[in-house]
């Protein structure tokens, strides 16, 4: 069944005047005239009362008109669909990220963004801060968070958030009541690191370095390939060490 045909026939019933229609459809008039007879071809039936006057619907034109403004409403809410469609965000988006960024920055954020775009799929790979930078640079992704700037012009970088690095001991440790600790009282103590391509501690060596302390000449308790790692091995009394502050 045409739409075009029952929407002329939809006008037909609410203003009663083929030249009314005729008007606003710009249509001429034997054209809706027309349309009005294909339909009543094609159902078999009689569906408008013509007189010199008035047009009134049969009562198989009101059930007809019943149909036309339903298929009416269908068809405008179908629209809205398609074009919302068209302006969803849809695919899937698969990030780089660090251990700090991927386990304490993104969740929220990403949680936030799935129910603004649940069309989106969304897959996060955690690694070190080198090699989310390597991945972006080589295309294998597309986006990366990381704790560290990636030297050289090939990649932009944003900063998206503030963190600090604090150092953590267990609860009965010495420096354990202590609001700051110096230079010297570090001296001996078993420190517990990052690897080197973990942009926490390559921050950590900067900050450190530009104080006059030369953290690549310590010899590490433990080397560890986590955040997480980290702090459990310090809670196990493996000795003390910096970390991100959002990860404690």
């Amino acid at each position: 069944m045409n739409l075009e045909y029952l929407k002329t026939f939809r006008e037909v019933v609410r203003l009663g005047s083929f030249s009314e229609v005729a008007k606003k459809l710009s249509l001429s008039q034997p054209a809706v005239s027309f349309q009005i007879q294909m339909l009543e071809n094609e159902l078999g039936i009689r569906l408008i009362d013509r007189n010199q006057r008035t047009i009134i619907p049969t009562t198989a034109g009101k059930r007809l008109l019943r149909f036309a403004e339903s298929t009416e409403v269908e068809r405008e809410q179908l629209q809205r669909d398609l074009e919302q469609m068209r302006e969803e965000v849809s695919g899937e988006l698969v990030i780089a990220a660090s251990t700090i960024p991927g386990e304490f920055l993104l969740p929220p954020l990403l949680a936030e963004f799935r129910q603004l775009n649940p069309a989106v799929r969304i897959r996060v790979t955690v690694s070190d801060s080198m090699t989310v930078i390597n991945r972006v640079r080589d295309n294998t992704y597309e986006v990366g968070f990381c704790g560290m700037a990636p030297a050289g012009q090939d990649l932009e970088s944003f900063r998206v958030a503030v963190d600090e690095i604090v150092l953590i001991v267990f609860p009965d440790h010495p420096f354990a009541q202590r609001g700051e600790v110096s230079r010297a009282d570090l001296a001996g103590e078993p420190l517990i690191f990052r690897e080197d391509t973990s942009g926490t501690q390559q921050n950590l060596e900067s900050q450190m370095y530009r104080i006059g302390f030369d953290l690549r000449k310590w010899v590490p308790n433990l080397v560890l390939g986590s955040t997480q790692a980290v702090v459990s091995a310090v809670e196990a009394r493996a000795g003390i060490a910096f970390v991100s502050n959002l990860a404690i």
